[in-house]
């Protein structure tokens, strides 16, 4: 008989074998290098409701060995829309715009409804920043409110404003209606539905 047609069978399976194996490694080092998060809290109204579901989307991630960090709105700069704007730029709000802004990859933006659309601060921060460490890069977006539609219009026009600054952003959008009875008074959100959906939308995310 002749053995050679066994050859190849076997460096086939050798070659698939190496292929998982690369795999594991990859999947290992990713975890170990994986891109930096920032969660922007798109309010500065103090001890929000939206600053708690991000320190809670932040856990989520953490549990995933995700790296990310949160940004409170509230520690903007009281001038901040005045005294970076047109050009202008104090060293605080810059340093500020590098740690969260400029060094992240991707970016979760947890934003409450005001008034049927998301919070004028967060318009002036962006107005502040233009597409500068935004464009080109991916957003993920979840609204809040405690009426009924979880900012289903504040999603769609961040939705808009993204894409005119050329980021990409995530079509899975979690809209968390009468969030005030998700949240626990530790800041938790206990409705497993809640929980899962906000945990599809990272496991997503992740690979976007």
């Amino acid at each position: 008989m002749n053995l050679c047609i066994f050859k190849p069978l076997k460096i086939r399976k050798v070659l698939v074998r190496l292929w998982y194996d690369l795999s594991y490694v990859i999947n290992i080092l990713d975890t170990i290098f994986n891109h930096m998060i920032t969660i922007i809290s798109a309010t500065n109204r103090k001890d929000s409701l939206s600053l708690k579901v991000a320190h809670f989307y932040s856990s989520l991630l953490k549990a995933n060995n995700t790296p990310n960090q949160v940004l409170d709105l509230g520690d903007l700069p009281r001038d901040f829309m005045f005294s970076n704007f047109y050009g202008a730029s104090t060293d605080e709000f810059s340093s500020l715009v590098d740690t969260y802004i400029k060094s992240a990859d991707k970016f979760v933006v947890v934003s409450p409804e005001y008034h049927g659309s998301y919070p004028g601060v967060f318009k002036s921060f962006i107005d502040c920043i233009g597409s500068d460490g935004i464009s080109s890069k991916k957003v993920a977006l979840v609204g809040v409110a405690t009426g009924r539609a979880g900012n289903i219009r504040g999603m769609d026009q961040l939705t808009s404003l993204f894409h005119h600054l050329k980021a990409e952003v995530f079509s899975s959008k979690p809209k968390l209606s009468q969030v005030h009875k998700l949240l626990n008074d530790q800041g938790k959100i206990e409705n497993p539905e809640t929980v899962a959906l906000l945990q599809d939308q990272i496991e997503r995310f992740l690979k976007f």
